[in-house]
């Protein structure tokens, strides 16, 4: 028996929006024994912003002791998310707790690269993961973006005006697109430096193009086991209701960004670039911006 075998294997991903990462979850949600945690931190680091920006106070990291903040920072969170919100489990010590007593054999944690964003926060990482970045093309991450943001602010309500005036740079009510790839690489600096010297970079513009030879790489590096098996899965969205999740209704309610991703049944061969010049300006903007961590990171890729 190998080392990795021996061993339960857990993994840490930190991914951009748009780089494939949940029909990754999707694909590797096939290993028996594999557990996925969807973007269980993400609500914590917004509960936290939205609670200093309401009050004017620090949100506590524990729920040990501050159970009436946490009520507190969970209303408010209910009416971003629309649904039903757990105090306990927005509250980063509290998922880190869960995620570190886990004894599946296999952990898939997905996290935006954003939610670990100082000291106090940091100390929350879990423990025993290694840790993966997703990175993909700038321009193919932002064009996606836009398409699946202007989609969902409609949705919702949050816009109604003509889709063509939307403006990733001002118009986004959740995140901060010019803030992707800065994050991304500020917290694999972190990571390299003082958790995880060798995290593993995956540009998921090679796993489309190749998911066989990208997939066993990936999986000889991780200890998990491949199989071609992983390369074709079912297109029901029944695996992804077996997910930990934070907010019980966030895959659902958010569709302009899982949907896809849900329904799928294996990677998709990318298609050709879209003309630079037929993109629009913020997206054009955001990614030469973006470009130069993409291209820094992009030179340790697997």
């Amino acid at each position: 028996m190998t080392d990795f075998e021996s061993k339960p294997v857990r993994l840490f991903l930190w991914v951009i929006p748009r780089t494939i990462s949940t029909a990754l979850c999707k694909c590797l949600s096939a290993i028996d024994g594999m557990e996925v945690w969807f973007e269980c931190f993400i609500p914590c680091n917004v509960a936290r912003k939205e609670y200093l920006l309401a009050t004017g106070e620090e949100l506590p990291m524990d729920y040990e002791g501050n159970e009436e903040m946490a009520q507190e920072a969970a209303t408010i969170l209910e009416r971003l998310a629309g649904s039903k919100v757990d105090p306990e489990r927005i509250m980063y010590g509290h998922v880190k707790g869960k995620m570190e007593s886990s004894t599946s054999k296999y952990i898939l944690a997905k996290e935006g690269s954003f939610i670990f964003p100082d000291d106090k926060s940091r100390q929350y990482l879990p423990e025993g993961f290694k840790h993966v970045f997703l990175i993909r093309d700038p321009y193919k991450i932002f064009r996606s973006y836009r398409k699946a943001m202007v989609s969902q602010t409609m949705k919702f309500g949050l816009w109604t005006a003509d889709p063509e005036s939307f403006d990733l740079e001002k118009d986004d009510p959740y995140l901060k697109p010019p803030e992707f790839f800065s994050s991304a690489f500020e917290t694999w600096k972190y990571i390299r430096d003082n958790v995880d010297p060798n995290p593993i970079i995956l540009n998921t513009d090679d796993l489309l193009a190749d998911p066989a030879g990208v997939l066993k790489k990936f999986c000889h590096l991780t200890g998990l086991p491949y199989s071609d098996s992983l390369l074709q899965w079912d297109a029901s969205a029944d695996v992804t209701k077996t997910w930990k999740v934070t907010v019980d209704k966030s895959l659902e309610d958010f569709g302009a960004f899982y949907d896809t991703a849900k329904y799928s049944a294996g990677f998709t061969p990318p298609k050709p670039a879209t003309p630079v010049d037929s993109l629009e300006s913020d997206v054009k903007k955001l990614a030469k911006a973006s470009m130069p961590y993409f291209k820094e990171m992009n030179k340790y890729k697997i």
